[in-house]
């Protein structure tokens, strides 16, 4: 009787099959990695516009409510100062965002605001004074927190590199690109709280002009209600708006309201002193509109060549958006950001009057994008989107 033994020893892959696997799967998410990235920020830019696009939805209803657009602060806009309180016209101003939260589904906290600061006779930044315990921050707290310091969720990109506060330190993120110094005071003197940030801003106007932004944006710098001279030290007016909505004779369709930024420093949402932007490069001088066409010179040539989003700033030479020198050193440091995002591709988001959201990058006609930042200047450009 004979027995026979089945061979069942099993083969293993080879280091050079094993090699080629390996090789295989890295290839594949090579091939994998980019799509989903790219998926990745198709949801952050839909998130971002849905931002954007909000805000301005919350200026269309506070005009309704009003009849009249929010001006970008709502101080003194010739004298009041980033990050400060003042009983004098220097005090920093509520911004345009802090105005329309009521619009926001933020009523609660606009009214706790205004119930603890004498109807915000007491700036933004106000921490009370012995004889007044009022304030932002003296006398009410929201849920623990200054009302500087509160963050919205809505008023953060979803692609931004930056956190939720502002950068205060040459040593933040940005090594000293973008920061503040006054807000680095400011949270000294309320714990360390952060001062919350905002990657919108207001698109004030085309350019700068006496160290302002020019009076042509929808979403103005200056309230059109002045101060009364007999008022000058006065930093609040409680009926001081911006322009009728019938003042954007360019029509809302064709005027942008908000643009995104990438500011770190001078990006305070509560404060209007710095919650707004111009569409021309503040270093480059003043523009002329001559029959609807933007150029350097009062005889409508050369046409202009450059806008705010083509500046890059920079440490080494220093670049500045808005150095301090040009907004009449009410900001310490300046801007080192104008419109811009952190989007692929150079995307930045715009948001029309209509709240159309549209998505514009650095190499747009300059005087194209002049035409659509402009709200009374009867141009012909319109931007193709």
């Amino acid at each position: 009787m004979s027995t026979f033994r089945h061979n069942t020893t099993r083969r293993g892959f080879t280091l050079v099959e094993l090699l080629v696997v390996i090789a295989i799967i890295a290839t594949l998410i090579g091939l994998l990695l980019p799509a989903v990235q790219s998926a990745r920020e198709a949801a952050r830019r839909t998130g971002c516009s849905f931002n954007i696009r909000g805000l301005t939805q919350g200026i269309m209803v506070y005009e309704s409510t009003k009849r009249r657009l929010p001006a970008a602060t709502d101080r003194n806009e010739l004298t009041s100062r980033t990050g400060q309180w003042s009983a004098a016209n220097t005090a920093s101003g509520y911004s345009w965002i802090f105005h329309i939260l009521p619009y926001m589904e933020e009523g609660a906290f606009y009214n706790n605001v205004s119930g603890n600061t004498s109807k915000f006779q007491f700036g933004p930044f106000s921490i009370g004074t012995a004889a007044n315990a009022g304030g932002a921050w003296s006398g009410q707290n929201w849920r623990g927190t200054h009302a500087a310091a509160v963050q919205i969720s809505q008023l953060l990109c979803p692609s931004s590199g930056g956190g939720s506060s502002v950068e205060t330190t040459t040593t933040g993120s940005t090594a000293g690109l973008s920061y503040s110094s006054e807000y680095e005071t400011f949270q000294q003197s309320i714990g360390q709280q952060n001062v919350a940030v905002t990657n919108y801003k207001a698109m004030a106007g085309t350019h700068m002009v006496n160290n302002a932004p020019q009076g042509n944006g929808a979403v103005q710098f200056a309230p059109d209600i002045s101060v009364p001279s007999a008022l000058a030290a006065t930093p609040w007016l409680a009926s001081r708006a911006g322009i009728t909505a019938g003042a954007v004779s360019d029509g809302m369709s064709k005027t942008v309201m908000v643009a995104e930024t990438k500011e770190r420093g001078y990006s305070a949402w509560i404060d209007g002193t710095n919650c707004w932007v111009v569409a021309y490069d503040p270093n480059a001088g003043v523009p002329f509109n001559v029959n609807g066409i933007w150029a350097t010179a009062a005889s409508g040539t050369p046409v202009i060549t450059r806008s705010a989003m083509t500046v890059q700033p920079s440490l080494n030479p220093l670049v500045r958006y808005l150095p301090a020198n040009l907004f009449a050193s009410r900001m310490a440091v300046g801007m080192a950001f104008g419109p811009g995002s952190d989007h692929q591709g150079g995307i930045t988001m715009h948001a029309f009057g209509d709240t159309h959201v549209a998505q514009i990058t650095a190499d747009v006609d300059p005087t194209v994008y002049m035409a659509i930042c402009s709200r009374n200047g009867q141009e012909s450009a319109t931007l193709q989107e």
